[in-house]
C-alpha cells in the first residue's frame, strides 16, 4: 500500500493505493481500476496514462488531464515532522537494528530534514533525518552492520547561522 497527498485546485486529499500486478487491478481508496502499466480501464473504456516522478512528487497524465500527487515516503521527512534518533548533531539509534542505507558521507552538506539512515527494527523502518543542517563530521556506520539501542551513528557538526 502507498500513501499520496493529491493536490487539485489547492486542495489537498490523502489517498492511500494498492496495484495487484497478478490481478491487473489498481484499488484507490475504495475504487478499484482494471489496469496495465500503460492503460486503466474507465467505464468500459481503455484510458492510455503516463506517470512522471520527481523527487518527492509524481504527476500522472489521464485522459487529457494532469493530476499532481505528493508521496508520502517514510524515508523523507520535513523538519516539522520531527526526526526520530537525530538530536543535535549527533544521532543514535533509538532501538536495536540492521542499517539498511546510510545516506551520506563524512563532508556532506545536510540540510533540516534530510534523510540520513534508514534502519530495520523489529521489521519497520525507521528514517533518520537530520535536525539541525551542517556538515557531516562522523559517519560511524554502513549498510548491514548491526547496532545496538544508543549506538552511535553519525555526527554533524552544526552550520551557525
Amino acid at each position: 500500500m502507498a500513501k499520496f497527498r493529491h493536490i487539485e485546485d489547492g486542495e489537498t486529499r490523502e489517498i492511500e493505493a494498492v496495484y495487484h500486478a497478478s490481478e491487473n487491478t489498481l484499488f484507490v481508496g475504495e475504487k478499484s481500476f482494471r489496469c496495465t502499466p500503460q492503460f486503466v480501464e474507465l467505464n468500459g473504456k481503455r484510458v492510455p496514462f503516463w506517470i512522471h516522478r520527481e523527487g518527492g512528487k509524481a504527476q500522472v497524465w489521464l485522459n487529457g488531464t494532469i493530476h499532481e500527487f505528493e508521496l508520502d515516503d517514510p524515508r523523507r521527512r520535513n523538519a516539522a515532522g520531527g526526526s526520530a534518533g537525530a538530536g543535535g548533531g549527533t544521532v543514535k539509534a533509538q532501538m536495536p537494528g540492521k542499517i539498511l542505507q546510510v545516506a551520506v558521507a563524512q563532508g556532506d552538506q545536510v540540510e533540516v530534514g534530510q534523510n540520513l539512515v534508514l534502519m530495520e527494527s523489529m521489521k519497520m523502518e525507521l528514517a533518520l533525518d537530520a535536525t539541525v543542517a551542517g556538515v557531516v563530521k562522523t559517519v560511524a556506520v554502513e549498510p548491514g552492520q548491526m547496532v545496538s539501542q544508543g549506538a552511535l551513528l553519525l555526527e554533524i557538526e552544526e552550520t551557525k547561522a
